[in-house]
């Protein structure tokens, strides 16, 4: 008696895999009062530095107006908030 052969095993037909797409990071860039707080926090930390006391860094850090140009620029974009939308004074 002749053997019998073992049936071939179906094997399934190699695909090409799709190329998965690049997953890209949302940048969040820091708001106008994210960017004030972070420079008040730096000024504070800079005159703690120095020596000051905590009431007289917290009171420097709090007064904008004390802040030196290089620091903080003279133009300070949390006080550009025009109110008077196209109003004329007549």
């Amino acid at each position: 008696m002749a053997a019998k052969r073992k049936p071939k095993r179906k094997v399934a037909k190699a695909t090409p895999r799709r190329k998965r797409a690049k997953r890209t990071v949302k940048e969040n860039f820091p708001s106008k009062l994210d960017v004030h707080f972070m420079e008040a926090k730096a000024v504070f930390d800079a005159a703690r530095n120095a020596g000051w006391s905590q009431e007289f860094a917290l009171a420097f850090a709090m007064d904008r107006s004390s802040y030196p140009d290089w620091i903080v620029p003279a133009d300070d974009p949390l006080k550009k908030i025009d109110w008077e939308d196209g109003e004329e004074d007549n």
